[in-house]
């Protein structure tokens, strides 16, 4: 049976700030002011003797699928490993540059392209660095305290996953972890990764590590009364750091990673909530250029959203096209060591928990499954059905941010399924 080989590296991917508009809030309307801190591109290079896969943790909100094409194929370029053996994870913080997350804000193709560019060299350098060893996993005895499920609901999963690769010496290489938590503290008008920075400062290129964003998109922070933006980020930020380097000092050699390494890549068409009445449609652009022109100058920003959004929606239908969205499904499993589902959208606690139960069905221990949201293509929320009794933004109103079709109760379950016939 081959062995599997990994190799680690860590980067900067901080952008100059030049006109840089950040992601994640409607209500920033101009550049962003200052660098309260660096964001890292991280990657974990894997081999079975066959090919290569390339996992990135990246301190970006998202990419839109132009830019997904974009730095996917920069680091193809470089690397020559193709797009579909390549994960894009982003630690969703909405102090990165705009990614597409808010549609029609101004984004700076060329630093993407940079984006894409560093990504490929440090590739290289992790695929260099390329041993045998072996992956030790766990779920943390420690929880995430200050966070919370914003929709009102008790459903919220605290949990931290861990992973350290240590090479046959017994020499720790990286680390891997995950949560449930946006990043949405910081709302000032700097480049941030957010409450994920803490961890950041004890990641090194030596020994790298890598956050990836989990089933968090109906999670939140919360501070104590009285407490600062900066203290929670340094709260919420040591609740994941702490334990995950308590656990990568005591974490022991696991079983030798050995077998292949198993890649499942396919664009899927994913039905949206169908809106094909186009007298309806008319009427609702007319309301929406009401309010538009109604609010005063100055004041438009967020009735200009929702009136494009609606007037996109009366587009497709007055042509006949489906508001349907295709997008890259990735799954990934390391021999019997680790097992990836990659989710390009939003995804909510109990669409995170049923792409897992898949797992768990198959024989795979809960330490040993990474669902991960927020990669490749991010393309609004994933709602699953037992949401929709609930509505809400996140069932609805976000998508008319990212402009795309708001879900319909048969959205999850199509990627819920291509899972279960995938993993």
């Amino acid at each position: 049976m081959n062995k599997i080989s990994c190799g680690f590296a860590d980067g900067l991917i901080t952008p100059v700030l030049n006109g840089t508009f950040l992601d994640g809030y409607g209500f920033r309307t101009s550049p962003a002011e200052e660098i309260r801190d660096e964001l890292h591109a991280k990657v974990m290079a894997l081999g079975d003797g066959e090919g290569t896969f390339l996992i990135f943790s990246l301190d970006l909100l998202a990419l839109n699928p132009d830019l997904y094409k974009l730095v996917s194929r920069q680091i193809a370029a470089v690397t020559g490993v193709p797009a579909e053996r390549i994960a894009l994870n982003f630690i969703h913080t909405h102090s990165a540059p705009c990614a597409g997350g808010l549609a029609e804000m101004p984004i700076d193709t060329d630093y993407f392209a940079h984006v894409g560019d560093v990504c490929g060299e440090l590739a290289l350098r992790a695929m260099e660095r390329r041993v045998p060893g072996s992956f030790a996993a766990e779920i943390l005895p420690e929880r995430l305290i200050h966070a919370y499920n914003r929709r009102g609901r008790d459903v919220f999963d605290p949990r931290i996953r861990a992973a350290a690769f240590r090479d046959e010496s017994g020499t720790l290489r990286g680390v891997i972890c995950t949560a449930n938590c946006h990043a949405v503290v910081n709302r000032r008008m700097s480049v941030s990764a957010d409450w994920l920075s803490v961890l950041n400062r004890s990641s090194t290129d030596e020994v790298p590590l890598l956050f990836f964003q989990g089933r968090g998109a109906d999670i939140d922070p919360k501070g104590d009364e009285g407490m600062s933006p900066d203290e929670l980020i340094e709260t919420i930020g040591a609740e994941l750091a702490d334990p995950v380097l308590r656990f990568a000092a005591r974490a022991g050699e696991g079983e030798a990673a050995q077998g292949a390494i198993r890649c499942h890549y396919e664009w899927l068409r994913v039905p949206m909530k169908p809106m094909r009445d186009v007298d309806a449609l008319r009427e609702s652009v007319r309301e929406a250029e009401q309010a538009y022109f109604a609010a005063p100058v100055g004041e438009r920003h967020f009735p200009l959203r929702e009136m494009q959004w609606r007037r996109k929606m009366l587009d497709l239908a007055k042509a006949g096209i489906t508001n349907d969205l295709t997008v890259p499904m990735q799954s990934v499993t390391v021999g019997r060591s680790l097992a990836f589902a990659f989710v390009p959208f939003e995804l909510l606690t109990l669409a995170g928990d049923a792409i897992e139960a898949i797992y768990a069905a198959d024989g795979w221990p809960a330490e040993r499954i990474f669902v991960c949201g927020y990669t490749n293509s991010v393309n609004g929320y994933l709602a699953p059905r037992e949401e929709f009794a609930y509505g809400g933004y996140e069932v609805s109103g976000a998508s008319h941010w990212f402009n795309v079709s708001e879900t319909c109760e048969d959205s999850a379950d199509a990627v819920i399924g291509w899972f279960r016939e995938h993993h």
